[in-house]
């Protein structure tokens, strides 16, 4: 692959522009010049990631980073292991520090009573966390799209997931260092660059089979909505962008009003009436759930939560409701205590 571009500078204008407005849209959503940084680049070999690895080694070489790639044989397909060799050579041609993690997802998901996805997921993600301390590298990037944030944002409404999570995917998680710099750019797109620079792919058959929900959403359902509006990867955008400013308003809030509540023995949390009578139940709602999460691993539904807030307006003292993880409510006369039993 000697054909590859060694700078921004060899593209033609167009290539150019479409890299920089990418480097533009992580710059906005990660608050920080990503390319200047140390990138971990998960690479798979397929369209989106390929044009990401090119993408970001391209950039950084503009601004003054370093890429690395991390790559997964998921030992799902005979095929895989030539999809390593493809992403080992092409980062070798592009001189890019390259390490691969052999993997049995089928083993590990039967082994936990879990799907082939979910194995997946977190086989992926712990192995990007030790790429990630590896290299010391201050991001992970992944080749999410408008299309994925799409299948996304639509298997969340099948869920029944609430908002603002039904908005999808985010493009920036600091706290697992996660940015999606091609959130708002389109599959199509991709593509086109890849043919515009003469680089191959790989292409995963699997793609093709129903036996995933994300298949099933990606070839059945997409292609009915973009029928129906072709215009709709445009307006799950926007959706996307009211939903973080919302979400940015309601954590302000939230922050605002726990400033007022008293911690308590084994980091439980004491919320006066006082204090939640004078919110409205779209806010008391939030805080409670906050305080949930934060007390550990177990995700209180919302139904569960409503009910709890439901009997705090009913002034129900001495009730008490239990949540995942350990977790409880308890109502009394002054208040709202949460902590873990």
């Amino acid at each position: 692959m000697d054909f590859l571009p060694n700078s921004i500078q060899e593209l033609e204008p167009r290539l150019a522009r479409f890299c920089l407005n990418i480097e533009k849209f992580g710059i906005q959503k990660s608050g920080e010049n990503f390319a200047s940084k140390l990138m971990l680049v998960g690479v798979s070999g397929g369209i989106d990631s390929t044009a990401l690895l090119i993408i970001a080694t391209l950039l950084a070489r503009k601004s003054g980073g370093r890429v690395f790639c991390a790559h997964i044989d998921h030992g799902l397909r005979e095929e895989s292991g030539k999809d390593r060799f493809f992403v080992e050579e092409l980062c070798h041609q592009m001189n890019v520090p390259f390490k691969a993690l052999n993997a049995d997802v089928a083993g590990y998901a039967a082994k936990h009573t879990m799907g082939l996805e979910e194995a997946g997921r977190i086989i992926r993600y712990n192995f990007f966390k030790k790429c990630l301390k590896k290299f010391n590298a201050d991001f992970l990037l992944l080749a999410h799209h408008v299309g994925d944030l799409s299948e996304d944002m639509v298997m969340r409404l099948i869920r029944g997931t609430g908002w603002p999570a039904l908005a999808g995917m985010d493009a920036y998680d600091p706290a697992r260092k996660l940015l999606r710099p091609l959130l708002s750019t389109k599959k199509e797109e991709l593509e086109d660059f890849l043919r515009s620079i003469g680089c191959p792919w790989r292409e995963d058959e699997s793609n093709t089979s129903d036996a995933y929900m994300r298949n099933r959403v990606r070839n059945r359902i997409m292609p009915l909505l973009n029928e129906e509006n072709p215009s709709l990867g445009a307006g799950l955008i926007r959706l996307k962008e009211q939903a973080e400013l919302d979400d940015d308003y309601w954590s302000e809030q939230i922050e605002t009003a726990l400033q007022k509540a008293e911690q308590v023995k084994n980091g439980g949390l004491f919320i006066p009436c006082s204090i939640l009578n004078n919110y409205h139940s779209a806010l008391r709602l939030r805080i409670y759930k906050h305080i949930l999460d934060n007390l550990g691993p177990g995700h209180a539904l919302f139904d569960s939560i409503l009910l709890l807030d439901q009997a705090f307006l009913g002034r129900k003292s001495g009730s008490t409701f239990q949540f995942p993880g350990n977790k409880i409510a308890v109502i009394n006369k002054t208040g709202l205590l949460f902590k873990v039993n």
